[in-house]
């Protein structure tokens, strides 16, 4: 049975000055909204009211902020000053409304109930019965904050952000959540087994009849019969990285022997390769191989 459809709009209700949003659907009934909101404009005023749901609002802050008025069902809440790394969770049942008064740039994670059950069963623990960091408890977290700055580019040029790569940040965060603050106990593991011969290579084949990036970790998991965090582990076991690192490079190396035989143009290499356009290519075939591909391409003919 799905869940219900959310009516959460993704930080709309802060009126922030910029707002970039990218959504992990790897969940198809459950999706998580990834969103920075930023705005050098003080006094923005009270944020919007949102219809209560069983979902959680997770901010990170990208730079110091502290200066607003916070309340719960109308009474006053407390709140401590939050520095650039720092993080809180809104229970979205619960009835939340700031004025903000001073600048800010946060990262907002929109987690649904419904993912953080899923998850459980990913990690093989009961269910996840709440998310507990409520604002006047927040803290650093430097896991969130290293995904937050991964995920920067992706928010930036949504266009060039692979879905397998969104599905795999998503699936990393929802983890952490669960393991930091739900306040269960995930098991310890042993060394992570890799994947099976078969299960590789299936893997494989189908990143690479999908290297724009449009195949759902989740559709990868199934395909080798095992669960989205089980499959992600065992990939990069087997694979030394993560499946959307191993695409990339996959992109790559297509590049290259376009690049070496035949007389393609840059744009039309970058569109049979899965890049989002010639600018996207360029730039990554620069940070993967140290030269422009225009240059690569002129000195592998001389």
């Amino acid at each position: 049975m799905s869940a219900p459809e959310s009516t959460w709009q993704y930080s709309a209700h802060m009126h922030a000055e910029v707002t970039q949003t990218i959504v992990s659907r790897a969940l198809p009934y459950s999706p998580v909204g990834i969103t920075r909101v930023h705005s050098t404009r003080r006094h923005s005023g009270m944020t919007d009211r949102y219809e209560r749901e069983p979902a959680y609002l997770v901010i990170l802050q990208l730079r110091p902020f502290g200066e607003q008025e916070l309340w719960l069902g109308g009474k006053p809440a407390p709140h401590v000053p939050y520095g650039a790394g720092w993080l809180a969770i809104y229970d979205l049942e619960r009835n939340w409304s700031a004025n903000l008064i001073g600048e800010y740039d946060c990262m907002q994670f929109y987690i649904p109930q419904a993912a953080l059950t899923e998850t459980a069963k990913d990690l093989g623990i009961r269910a996840v019965q709440h998310l507990h960091c409520p604002p006047h408890l927040a803290v650093s977290d430097p896991v969130v904050h290293h995904l937050s700055q991964a995920l920067l580019p992706a928010l930036a040029r949504p266009e060039q952000a692979s879905a397998l790569f969104i599905d795999h940040m998503a699936l990393a965060l929802r983890a952490h959540l669960v393991q930091a603050y739900a306040g269960v106990q995930v098991p310890t593991r042993r060394v992570q087994a890799g994947l099976a011969p078969w299960q590789e290579d299936r893997a494989k084949a189908l990143i690479m009849a999908h290297l724009d990036g449009e195949i759902l970790l989740e559709t990868l998991a199934e395909a080798c019969n095992l669960s989205r965090a089980h499959f992600a582990k065992a990939f990069r076991a087997s694979t030394g990285m993560p499946p959307h690192r191993w695409m990339v490079l996959q992109r790559i190396e297509r590049a290259r022997h376009y690049l070496a035989h035949s007389d393609l143009s840059l744009g039309e290499i970058a569109h049979l390769c899965g890049f989002a356009d010639q600018s996207h290519f360029t730039r990554t075939f620069g940070k993967v191989v140290g030269i422009n591909p225009g240059e690569w391409r002129r000195q592998k003919r001389h």
